[in-house]
């Protein structure tokens, strides 16, 4: 199952202009998310950039949260980095940790019995699940982080399946908690 062309189009234009730059991935990443989880069904997706204390390292991420009755739920996380960092060993295992530590917070948060993210160094894709009740995490925590972890390709038919996979989990979920929508 592909994307749609507008997807697709979004990604082949601005992938030549990131490879030490994720900024130029923003857009089309957030395009993705609402296609995969629509305004119009209830969904927020938020920007947020963090830096760690140690670093002068900004990293932007984005979580989808869920409305419901003036309230917001996160439900989902996707972390994007420039794909020149994915050959550097040191990056993605900072990358991974942060990745992980994200998911362990918004999972207390989020209310869902499991919580996904992805870490995207371009469109190469690693996934994550964390569920809250037996604190278990996916893929098992390997350092450094290899970079087979990061093995599926977003424009791919096998990344599109996945992240709609992986979308529709979560929406289940939400349907699953009853939370309805709006104010």
């Amino acid at each position: 199952m592909p994307w749609p062309q507008y997807i697709n189009n979004a990604f082949e234009a601005t992938l030549p202009n990131s490879a030490t730059d994720e900024g130029p991935l923003y857009g089309p990443y957030l395009g993705l998310l609402k296609e995969l989880f629509p305004t119009n069904d209830h969904y927020l997706t938020r920007s947020q950039v963090k830096r760690p204390p140690e670093s002068i390292d900004c990293t932007r991420v984005f979580i989808v949260h869920r409305l419901v009755h003036r309230n917001t739920h996160p439900v989902f996380f996707l972390e994007i980095r420039p794909p020149g960092d994915y050959i550097d060993c040191s990056s993605r295992a900072a990358v991974d940790d942060h990745v992980r530590g994200w998911l362990v917070d918004l999972a207390h948060e989020a209310g869902l019995p499991i919580i996904h993210g992805v870490s995207a160094f371009g469109t190469r894709l690693c996934f994550y699940s964390y569920t809250r009740d037996n604190q278990h995490m996916d893929p098992p925590h390997t350092a450094p982080a290899p970079a087979a972890q990061w093995n599926v390709e977003l424009l791919s038919n096998d990344g599109a399946e996945e992240m709609t996979r992986v979308a529709n989990d979560t929406k289940n979920m939400v349907a699953e908690r009853g939370w309805l929508g709006g104010w």
